[in-house]
């Protein structure tokens, strides 16, 4: 199980914004569209193609250029993938993780890298840009120390654990794709989608305690705060029965069993059964979700995946755990 979770954590638990225009770039905006339209097409396609080349600070502290708008794109972690997809570029993308299936279309890629990188089908696939991921750089550092070797531009995208850094990660693979309004109105759909969920959430009187199970019995991980998880749980104003931990941490039975939560979240999906065999458990028989029957199974996908369908995680986490304030 140990192994199981290791994979989950480098692959699944991948868990700012663009600043607003000065006044000179709004006169700017306005003498625009006092242009013909041909005209104001030719100077958007002008101002399009000065976009690059672009230097961006990727999370290993490298000041990466790229030269031109990236036509071939290999993704290595599926958070990434997702990103690329959602501001439109999916058409680009060459190669992706094993892990990868959404949307259904990446999931059809050459596969790249599972447990390990496959240097050379990257190689062959000759893209313009990897987008490498924090979570698992230092694993595959060699193997990305022969792409860039061997002239391809890798950028490695920050490990979300906020939703604060999620917008960082959109914004960076935005402007590395030439797509920074696109990045930037994603990012501002996802915060107003949040913003009516907490605001829904502001009516709960009767705050649960919620125990988050991410890996199984023998071993089992939860998560605990400086996590996006957390930060979740905290937008629906749910209390995390695990909250004084920090990062995803390894707990016993007995830990769970003083913590009583109200609720038992699982994503372990891989698990056939998985609430059946959380309520099975003898040594929880009397905590209040287990005599309750509070216990849930939610999409691994949506709660773990730093990315742009972050917030259907959050909304079906709250669905979860407040049926009455958020329906089934």
């Amino acid at each position: 199980m140990k192994k199981l979770f290791g994979i989950f954590a480098a692959f699944l638990l991948v868990f700012g914004i663009l600043a607003a225009c000065g006044n000179e770039g709004n006169s700017k905006n306005e003498d625009n569209n006092k242009l013909p339209v041909s005209e104001q097409e030719g100077e958007n396609t002008e101002q399009t193609e000065e976009a690059f080349p672009v230097t961006i600070k990727d999370a290993s502290d490298t000041d990466v250029v790229i030269e031109k708008k990236p036509e071939k794109i290999v993704s290595l972690i599926p958070s990434n993938t997702e990103i690329v997809y959602a501001l439109g570029e999916g058409e680009t993308v060459v190669g992706v993780s094993e892990n990868d299936n959404y949307p259904e279309e990446a999931a059809t890629k050459e596969k790249v890298a599972g447990m390990e990188l496959n240097v050379e089908k990257i190689l062959s696939l000759n893209p313009d840009l990897v987008l490498a991921h924090g979570s698992v750089a230092a694993f595959w550092e060699a193997g990305l120390k022969q792409l860039k070797d061997g002239g391809i531009t890798v950028l490695v995208v920050n490990d979300a654990q906020s939703f604060d850094a999620v917008y960082a990660s959109i914004e960076m693979i935005g402007k590395a794709t030439g797509k920074t309004a696109e990045a930037e109105q994603l990012i501002q759909d996802m915060k107003s989608k949040l913003d009516e969920i907490k605001k829904k959430a502001e009516s709960i009187s009767d705050q649960k305690t919620v125990f988050v199970e991410v890996s199984p019995a023998p071993e089992i991980y939860t998560t605990g705060k400086n996590t996006f998880m957390n930060e979740m749980l905290e937008a629906i104003n749910a209390k995390n029965a695990a909250g004084e931990q920090e990062g995803w941490v390894q707990i016993n039975e007995e830990a769970v069993v003083e913590m009583n939560p109200d609720t038992i979240i699982t994503t372990v999906g891989f698990v056939e059964n998985a609430t059946e065999e959380i309520k099975g458990r003898a040594a929880w028989k009397d905590i209040t979700a287990i005599k309750e029957n509070q216990v849930y199974l939610v999409n691994e996908d949506l709660v773990s995946r730093s990315g742009p369908r972050i917030v259907e995680g959050v909304e079906e986490l709250a669905k979860a755990i407040y049926p009455d304030v958020f329906g089934k």
